[in-house]
């Protein structure tokens, strides 16, 4: 075997890596680790830490949570060290005045080495993502036979059913809604469970961006299209989805409509699609309200803040018209459940269809003979 093929590190095993960063030819991840090779190995974990600080899509709340459970490590550190240092200087004196969504550069900066390599052991072994709990939907109710009135009205968590609701008999007076408007309200229904899923359930505190996304993310609301089938309302919101979202991921959201949809039975078959539908327009009513704010303080306001806020006007009035269409006849939407149930199904098959076709070409390329060192893919012919 040639020199060159051996691990520039250990000189022993045989070098079947390169770093992408100088080039060098290393044989696993001990040697990628070792200190001659720690310029590269330690700002590579830099930049991936760096990555999850500046994550647009952590809320402030989960960020926090990460600078609590720092602040942690850091007085058993103090605890446990005789040491006077700097290092026993509190975590949050160290932190303070910078923003936690702009200056992660200076956040790092002030962690200490031991803090530092405390978080790239958390973000490799997985720790990191369990600092946040998971959100459980309010929709997500589990049925039983006995239950505590009064300890279940303290735990309900249900968005409130606007009280003011317009009449559909006043808008419409000439004449029948559209049998596709069932369809129409599964495809906003879907943009909604998939942004409370997307924001762990803080869509709130962040009402601009969640709002958008809201809207965008539904054809319905943002490009007036009509869904003639619940089929059609399905696959429009799994396109206007994320990329970087699992397809199991979004395929569950069509299990969360269902839910909604169902409501919670005992004669409240209604309540939560009025409890959706009531928190989407609330949504979309304060992010309106603060591009208003944004476009009167500023005369030099952009023409896509104009746009976006006419944008979520006609939303605003599309939502109060299927609030008033839900109170009216909302027990129509019932028909649809069968039908998701279906798509649910027809989307999970084709799921496991396409993993064990991954795993089929998978194992084929496994058993290709790999070519010789020797032999040449590519020869010029003179």
């Amino acid at each position: 075997m040639e020199e060159s093929r051996f691990c520039k590190i250990c000189n022993k095993e045989q070098a079947k890596y390169t770093c992408p960063r100088c080039n060098l030819g290393y044989c696993g991840l001990s040697c990628y680790r070792h200190k001659e090779h720690s310029d590269c190995s330690e700002a590579f974990y830099k930049e991936c830490c760096m990555e999850a600080l500046e994550d647009q899509d952590v809320s402030s709340e989960e960020k926090q949570k990460m600078l609590e459970m720092l602040d942690r490590l850091e007085k058993e550190e103090v605890q446990n060290s005789d040491s006077n240092s700097d290092e026993g200087e509190e975590l949050s004196e160290r932190l303070s005045g910078l923003n936690l969504d702009t200056d992660s550069e200076k956040i790092w900066n002030r962690l200490t080495s031991k803090e530092q390599a405390q978080f790239n052991q958390m973000m490799k072994d997985g720790r990191l993502g369990n600092l946040v709990e998971v959100w459980t939907p309010w929709w997500d109710v589990k049925k039983v036979k006995i239950r505590d009135v009064d300890s279940e009205k303290l735990d309900d968590k249900t968005p409130d059913v606007l009280s003011k609701i317009p009449d559909i008999s006043k808008l419409l007076t000439k004449s029948k809604p559209s049998a596709d408007i069932r369809n129409n309200l599964v495809n906003v229904l879907f943009a909604y469970v998939f942004v409370c899923r997307l924001y762990n359930g803080t869509h709130w505190d962040c009402p601009r961006e969640s709002a958008l996304k809201l809207v965008k993310g539904s054809d319905v609301l943002s490009k007036n299209s009509v869904c003639s089938s619940t089929s059609e309302a399905i696959q429009l919101g799994l396109t206007n989805s994320e990329c970087k979202q699992s397809q199991e991921f979004l395929i569950e959201l069509v299990s969360d409509v269902t839910k909604i949809l169902r409501g919670p039975g005992r004669g409240e078959e209604l309540k939560f699609v009025m409890a959706a539908l009531s928190e989407i327009l609330q949504l979309l009513k304060k992010c309106h309200t603060l591009y208003k704010k944004d476009i009167k303080v500023s005369s030099a306001s952009s023409t896509d803040d104009r746009e976006e806020k006419q944008l979520l006007f006609l939303a605003i009035k599309k939502l109060e018209f299927y609030l008033g269409w839900s109170q009216k006849c909302g027990m129509i939407l019932h028909s649809v459940i069968p039908e998701l149930r279906l798509e649910h199904g027809r989307l999970k098959e084709e799921f496991q269809e396409t993993i064990q076709v991954k795993k089929s070409i998978e194992r084929n390329l496994s058993q290709l003979r790999p070519p010789r060192e020797d032999s040449k893919l590519i020869e010029e012919l003179s």
